[in-house]
């Protein structure tokens, strides 16, 4: 799959569908001038054996008509489906194509409620929010893969060397996959049912599955007594034994004993009503993932959790937890299913069957659904592999290193400058200098962006990239914080502490810090950013500082731990221009009196 250019794969797939919609809308057309003829038949031979007064005939006849019209209406329903599919598979290789053109800034889903400014570094290098990284990755169908997605990017699950390895070949593995993602994704979306209710079916089906077992077989006897009840006196109203609004009386009779069997377990079945389409997204991802055959050691780690000692299927078992969860959204909303309800009493049987399944899966459920949460977080993720040729795995390492070639900010793509960029022989600060709007910002965040890629397995932007496994700090974007009466220095002082308190646990932290302490004066600004820099190399930290104050390089003089790196400017007919490209050295250039001067402002 991978020697298909992901432009052309997904290209392809469109026209593909495009072609079988055309198809499909052609016997729909055809399927529908069925049904008019079949409705018509049914009038004429009505009226026709009703005139005749030939009432074996009529009902012989409209009987026939009526399942032929059902069986033809199963098959519409049938190809209706097929074609929303086939939509639904379009705007996904559709979504391809924006993630390989860098169109992905107007996503609707772009993790804006997993914003949080306190975090380490994810609101600094664009985690989550419009233009973020989990715009352009989350591709997932399930709110447990989503929400894991989240947690891969914010790095909660701090991984050795050795996994990453291997969670990296997983990740590749599933780039390969492609057509198997895209089912996975298809099925999702076309079960996916926004419920009006404020419910998250993760936690509740977490509570379901560990909720105590409460089996009623009394429950059940008294429910089969009186289906045998109900259809004695079906019988005996028949053969006029009774009279027929006697019948009445035993519905009546019949309701409120149902009504009294399934009181305490009612909430379950309205709460189960809002799960079933999130079960049946669940139950389908299962089923594709226990089919599936995987190389990868660590895929098929997350694999084995299906398994059970007992050799339950989880396949089977969620299937039919499935097709319990369908039951339960007709027995409230559906009209016809009230009627079999009181003759049958199936709210019974099923809160019996739901019990039953739990009594058996309940201790695996929970197993199960982080099984699909997870390998839909890595397919998302994996989408970066596919969807970019160029990209390479980096190489993680146990110095405490970062050496890049030709690196590129993930998030602008194509259009990034890239640059070659190295902190290791035993350098431990890069100081950047250069004039505003040079690019100092933006390739803090690409090596920050990139850090982040290589620590979840995915492949990163740039030829070559090399880097010891750190904690990524950051302190880019502090801003007041008026509920808390906290300034925008004294935010950015609270992020320098925290940053201090890593290095002194030992962490082995690469922290990121752009234009810091600028919200005092100058000489203030330098002493602190010197004794900043110098505790931080104390606690062996690695890192990279933006300034505009050009003595702070200097400090690559007394030590040769500190490197300095620059960007600069230039003009053309008088307007500023920029190359956007890393230089080692200081800068020697500065644009702030010319930028003032295009503001209007006359020295």
């Amino acid at each position: 799959m991978l020697f298909i250019k992901a432009l052309e794969f997904y290209t392809e797939n469109i026209e593909k569908a495009k072609k079988d919609i055309k198809e499909l809308d052609k016997k729909i057309s055809l399927i529908g001038w069925i049904r008019l003829l079949i409705v018509i038949g049914m009038v004429y031979f009505g009226y026709k054996f009703f005139k005749s007064n030939n009432v074996t005939l009529l009902v012989i006849s409209e009987v026939i008509i009526i399942c032929i019209l059902a069986s033809v209406v199963l098959y519409h329903t049938k190809l209706m489906n097929k074609k929303r599919k086939h939509n639904i598979f379009i705007d996904i290789n559709k979504r391809g194509i924006d993630r390989v053109n860098g169109e992905f800034k107007n996503v609707v889903d772009n993790g804006s409620d997993f914003i949080d400014d306190t975090h380490a570094f994810s609101s600094d290098l664009d985690i989550f929010g419009k233009n973020s990284l989990f715009a352009l990755i989350n591709d997932t169908t399930t709110k447990g893969g989503r929400d894991r997605l989240s947690k891969e990017l914010t790095l909660d699950s701090f991984k050795d060397i050795e996994s990453l390895k291997e969670k990296s070949k997983g990740i590749k593995e599933l780039s390969e996959k492609a057509s198997w993602r895209q089912n996975l994704r298809v099925n999702g979306i076309y079960n996916f049912k926004n419920t009006k209710k404020e419910i998250n079916e993760i936690e509740a089906l977490k509570d379901f599955s560990k909720s105590e077992v409460k089996r009623n077989k009394l429950s059940k006897l008294i429910a089969y007594l009186m289906i045998a009840f109900n259809a004695l006196s079906i019988i005996a109203s028949i053969t006029s034994i009774i009279p027929l609004t006697y019948l009445i009386l035993v519905l009546i009779i019949d309701y409120g004993v149902v009504t009294a069997l399934t009181k305490k377990k009612k909430e379950e079945l309205v709460i189960f009503k809002d799960l079933k389409n999130t079960i049946k997204i669940y139950a389908d991802a299962v089923s594709l993932i226990e089919e599936e055959e995987f190389k990868s050691s660590y895929i098929n780690k997350i694999k084995d959790k299906l398994k059970t000692n007992s050799n339950i299927s989880a396949k089977a078992e969620m299937k039919s937890l499935a097709s319990l969860s369908e039951w339960v959204g007709d027995s409230t909303s559906n009209a016809f299913y009230l009627v079999l309800n009181i003759l049958f009493f199936l709210d019974v049987f099923i809160i019996e069957n739901l019990e039953a399944w739990k009594e058996k899966n309940g201790k695996h459920l929970e197993d199960w659904l982080s099984v699909v949460s997870e390998i839909d977080a890595l397919s998302s993720i994996s989408n970066l592999h596919f969807d970019n040729e160029t990209w390479v795995f980096p190489e993680i390492v146990k110095e405490k290193v970062v050496v890049a070639k030709e690196v590129g900010h993930p998030l602008i793509g194509n259009r990034a400058v890239r640059n070659d960029y190295s902190l290791d022989n035993g350098k431990m600060v890069t100081l950047i200098t250069g004039s505003n709007m040079s690019g100092k910002s933006t390739f803090l965040r690409t090596i920050g962006l990139n850090l982040v890629l290589s620590y979840i397995g995915a492949p990163v932007f740039a030829r070559e990239f090399k880097c010891g496994r750190f904690n990524v700090s950051t302190c880019m974007r502090t801003k007041d914080n008026l509920e808390e009466s906290i300034s925008s220095f004294y935010a950015e002082i609270l992020r320098i502490k925290l940053l201090i308190e890593k290095t002194e646990k030992g962490e082995d932290v690469f922290f990121l810090l752009d234009e810091i302490f600028k919200g005092t004066n100058s000489e203030d600004r330098h002493t602190g950013a010197k004794e900043l820099i110098a505790q931080l190399m104390k606690g062996d930290a690695r890192g990279i500082v933006s300034t505009h104050d050009f003595e702070l390089c200097d400090l690559e003089k007394e030590d040769k731990k500190i490197e300095n790196y620059n960007f600069r400017e230039y003009y053309e007919d008088n307007k500023i221009k920029f190359d956007y490209k890393l230089r080692k050295g200081r800068s020697t250039t500065q644009n702030a009196i010319h930028l003032m001067k295009l503001a209007g402002i006359k020295f």
